[in-house]
């Protein structure tokens, strides 16, 4: 955010001890799906403190606090739109002799679609790799997967999505076995284990962004919401379920926000989203949603976003028609199978844009094209004359060098998009 809105600040008092210094300020604007950032610097207030956030429709009327949101930052929902915001910073000990320092803003939520996920309509079609040691070395250890991640050739991969047309990568962390294609002190220190064990020594990650943003493309990654369930050792650690996806206790949420906040931080303004897998209804995405927890779905948000404010989230919700998961998605998850679904708006529900994430070969990362080339342009053409957008998962070699059927049949639809994508 790049600049500091003018502010209506109330301050409430200062009694018996004197606070002097910088009053709190908001940076941000007030517009449904960014975020805002409380800050202040007052020598002499408590160094403990607790931090609260409220809506109103008037300045003068009265405030509903928004439960689960004690950090200095919040995303702003869609439901916001229209009222003002408040942040209150109170001492946590309520012995101390100063009261609640407050900042309101000088103007209501504003709802403008989603200014965030305006560069992901532009791009419109992507390819995903589901870079994994399940994938690749699944009766391999640590050696073997290091091997296979220091071996991959960033450039030969980026060549072809640039070959391909896609204008994004979703590229995949890790999934279900434990390990992962980019260093992790917070993962390593959780589980108790030695950088390069489980977590490769390379950073994958930092060589693909360096290469991919040579040729023009932006990428995303592909993550569990949760830890993963298929390492015992991991799920031990982080107290969490060996063998399924199931609801995080606090411990657990607090730990795999840490895991993803460090992540985020890393690569910063490179990252321009994420997608979470595993967030299903009947128990997880309903657990993580319970806003009477101290950790919840507003600060996993924050987690992925702290390296940057304007990359977007969704959370999965399984195979279904394409909808919207949570308050706090940027884009609908779209995980399908078939090519039927189309859009009829680029968006889903206010503020979450439609996408649809399916697979070109046999499966999630095979080989091989399972659609016809008339059909796929025929439904991409369906898609991007409603501004949705499309991502394809992809196989990619050892080497770095994917499918050349599927490189063919991401052209074919690339063309459809440079016909009809948004602005034609």
């Amino acid at each position: 955010m790049k600049h500091i809105l003018a502010l209506s600040v109330i301050l409430l008092a200062f009694c018996v001890l004197k606070v002097d210094g910088q009053q709190p300020v908001i940076l941000g604007e007030p517009v449904a799906k960014t975020i805002l950032k409380v800050k202040f610097d007052t020598p002499g207030f408590p160094v403990d403190y607790q931090i609260t956030w409220s809506v109103s429709k008037s300045l003068n009327g009265n405030w509903e606090k928004l439960p689960g949101i004690a950090t200095d930052e919040i995303v702003l929902l869609t439901n916001y739109a229209g009222k003002y915001v408040k942040c209150e910073i109170l001492p946590s000990n309520r012995k101390e002799n100063i009261k609640v320092l407050s900042v309101v803003t000088d103007s209501p939520v504003e709802q403008r679609g989603n200014p965030n996920t305006d560069w992901f309509s532009k791009a419109g079609l992507g390819v995903m790799l589901h870079f994994l040691k399940d994938v690749y070395v699944p009766e391999g250890g640590s050696k073997e997967y290091n091997t296979v991640v220091e071996n991959f050739n960033v450039d030969l991969f980026a060549d072809n999505c640039k070959e391909a047309g896609a204008n994004y990568v979703m590229f995949a962390l890790g999934q279900n076995d434990g390990y992962y294609c980019s260093p992790n002190r917070a993962y390593d220190s959780i589980v108790g284990i030695a950088p390069g064990v489980l977590c490769s020594k390379r950073d994958l990650p930092a060589d693909l962004f360096k290469a991919l943003e040579k040729r023009g493309i932006k990428m995303m990654f592909y993550l569990p919401g949760n830890p993963p369930i298929k390492n015992e050792l991991a799920d031990t650690k982080f107290k969490y379920t060996y063998g399924k996806d199931s609801p995080t206790s606090q411990f657990t949420q607090s730990c795999w926000e840490s895991v993803i906040r460090e992540w985020s931080l890393r690569y910063g303004k490179n990252l321009s989203g994420w997608w979470f897998d595993g967030m299903y209804r009947g128990g997880i995405i309903e657990t993580r949603s319970d806003m009477s927890l101290a950790h919840n779905i507003s600060t996993h948000t924050l987690a992925a976003k702290a390296g940057n404010h304007r990359s977007i989230v969704t959370y999965n919700y399984g195979v279904n028609t394409i909808q919207s998961n949570s308050p706090y998605d940027d884009y609908s998850a779209g995980e399908e199978g078939k090519i039927i679904q189309v859009p009829q708006s680029r968006w889903v529900s206010e503020g979450v844009q439609w996408f649809l994430f399916t697979y070109l070969g046999d499966n999630w990362s095979k080989a091989g094209t399972r659609f016809k080339t008339p059909d796929l342009v025929d439904w991409a053409n369906k898609v991007f004359s409603k501004n949705g957008v499309i991502c394809f998962d992809i196989h990619a070699e050892r080497t770095g060098a994917i499918d050349k059927a599927q490189i063919n049949q991401v052209k074919a639809v690339r063309k459809v998009f440079d016909e009809l994508g948004p602005g034609k």
